[in-house]
């Protein structure tokens, strides 16, 4: 991931995007596109021929360009950023080239959901760092983004956690949970953090998975049959549950405050303060009426090349349930719950 070199300020019209956003008072990252965005205080060293001049919310375009025209492989140029209360200078080759000086998002740091993540991240920084008073209208005009960053290790359940990016504005802290058009689960957390959320409704669930392999299709455990033979089982989430299982609380790393939806490459348009993305935020109550009906679904994964499964009633999975289905020959737990909003003609609908 590139840093601003000195031949990229004399690139195309980085001289004045630099020293406007300096002495506006923008923001810079940090050496990637995953660090926070701190916020410049005008203030900027420029040491050449040893000597250094020091530029305090008046540094120009013409200065700078100067500078860069004349200076030596020992000449410095050094912004004064702050985080909180601290204030520090960094060097220019410090800074993160973000897409304003030419760079472009990294492919390599992230694929599907992360690459998404990174994607709003630094379109959010961007806008920060270019307006003063940047915003998502969605959020709220009142709610001038600050900075935007990755919610990084596992929730205290030891899963993802529901919060995948922080946005930091003018007058709260918002998580929010990033998902694609075309998502495989809308809601996060597994099993583990259904037991946090909703232990009564996953106890329901399970006994109906239960309930199904041995009234309706008549197995019993160790029996080992064809994959196929068990079709993708459904069961409605109860409304009053719906809305606790999306938002998480902070056991699950949450909770959510807002639900971002779009492309995995994200792409913004910075031409006015609110920023336009090509996905979009809602807030819990809406993406509930978005979505409309949620549906547990339970699926069979990591089957063997035999397609065969083994009905498993006695042992139990990390959260203590019943494994239901497993690898006859690995042993691994082949059930898979996710949330979902549709279920397909071959699909088999139970009640909890």
């Amino acid at each position: 991931m590139a840093t601003i070199s000195y031949g990229d300020l004399l690139k195309r019209t980085n001289v004045q995007v630099f020293a406007d956003r300096v002495s506006g008072k923008g923001g810079f990252q940090l050496q990637n596109e995953q660090s926070i965005t701190y916020k410049a205080t005008g203030k900027v060293t420029i040491t050449q021929n040893g000597k250094p001049s020091m530029f305090d919310g008046n540094l120009s375009a013409s200065a700078l360009q100067t500078f860069l025209d004349s200076r030596s492989s020992a000449d410095a140029l050094d912004v004064e950023l702050i985080d909180g209360n601290i204030r520090k200078f960094y060097r220019v080759t410090q800074l993160y080239k973000d897409r304003e000086f030419g760079g472009t998002a990294s492919k390599s740091s992230g694929q599907g959901s992360e690459r998404q993540e990174l994607g709003l991240i630094q379109a959010l920084n961007e806008a920060a760092a270019k307006y003063d008073k940047a915003y998502v209208r969605q959020i709220g005009q009142l709610d001038y983004l600050r900075k935007a960053y990755k919610n990084e290790g596992l929730s205290s359940v030891g899963q993802e956690p529901y919060i995948d990016v922080f946005i930091e504005t003018s007058r709260r802290t918002l998580g929010i949970s990033c998902k694609g058009t075309s998502a495989p689960s809308l809601a996060g957390g597994g099993t583990a953090g259904l037991k946090v959320i909703a232990p009564d409704l996953l106890n329901k669930l399970y006994r109906s998975i239960e309930n199904y392999i041995t009234r309706d299709l008549k197995l019993k455990s160790k029996d080992v049959v064809a994959a196929d033979s068990i079709p993708d089982l459904f069961l409605e989430i109860p409304a009053n549950y719906v809305e606790l299982i999306l938002k998480g609380n902070e056991r699950m790393g949450g909770p959510i405050d807002y639900m971002y939806v779009g492309q995995m490459d994200v792409t913004s348009n910075l031409n006015t303060p609110g920023i336009q993305l090509n996905g979009n935020f809602y807030g819990i109550k809406e993406y509930m009426q978005k979505i409309g009906k949620f549906y547990f679904r339970i699926r069979k994964r990591d089957i063997e090349p035999t397609n065969t499964v083994m009905i498993e009633l006695t042992q139990t999975n990390r959260e203590g349930y019943k494994m239901m289905f497993r690898g006859p020959k690995s042993g691994k737990n082949n059930l898979r719950i996710v949330i979902t909003d549709k279920v397909p003609s071959t699909g088999k609908i139970l009640r909890l």
